[in-house]
């Protein structure tokens, strides 16, 4: 699988979209974050990894710029997820074979005890700069007022309306594909 390294410029949103229109799509959650809504059969684990699908025909599924949301089955029974993209360190696919791995969603003591010795110290030099420069396939992922501040633009030009525009359907689904 290849890994690829993200920062705070790169989208969780952008990317999860993307990955789910493949198929299925892993969902890494630092549990325990502000927000983050679990069954309590993942209390114990520091690290939850979850696989999300618009395949898998959930009524509550919800994907948006605030982060992801379902009724996941647990030993057969349901049970009401909702993961802010704060909380969220990877999102992964079998399908594309990408790891997308944010080492921002991490404090610095978290490093050591979240990643693995290999990849640690590259991890840790990324942290503040940015990787647009350095990894050009990640631009179609990073977040507009990134990309408006390197092309000397301010976020606050932007009118009250074109932000209501780019707002998601949080019930809108791709097309279904027959395979």
């Amino acid at each position: 699988m290849k890994i690829i390294p993200c920062n705070s410029e790169i989208s969780h949103y952008k990317v999860a979209e993307k990955l789910l229109e493949e198929g299925v799509t892993m969902i890494h959650v630092i549990n325990g974050r502000e927000g983050v809504i679990l069954p309590e059969a993942c209390s114990s684990m520091k690290i939850v990894h979850l696989n999300f699908s618009y395949r898998y025909g959930i009524d509550d599924f919800c994907v948006d710029k605030r982060g992801i949301r379902a009724s996941l089955s647990f030993r057969g029974v349901p049970q009401f997820c909702d993961i802010p993209w704060s909380a969220v360190c990877a999102i992964s696919s079998q399908n594309t074979d990408q790891y997308f791995i944010w080492v921002t969603a991490f404090e610095a003591s978290e490093i050591e005890q979240f990643l693995p010795p290999e990849i640690r110290g590259e991890f840790s030099e990324i942290r503040d700069q940015s990787l647009l420069d350095e990894i050009p396939y990640l631009k179609e992922f990073a977040f507009d007022e990134v990309l408006k501040k390197l092309d000397g633009e301010s976020p606050e030009e932007e009118s009250w309306e074109s932000e209501e525009e780019e707002e998601d359907d949080p019930g809108e689904f791709p097309p279904l594909r027959f395979v």
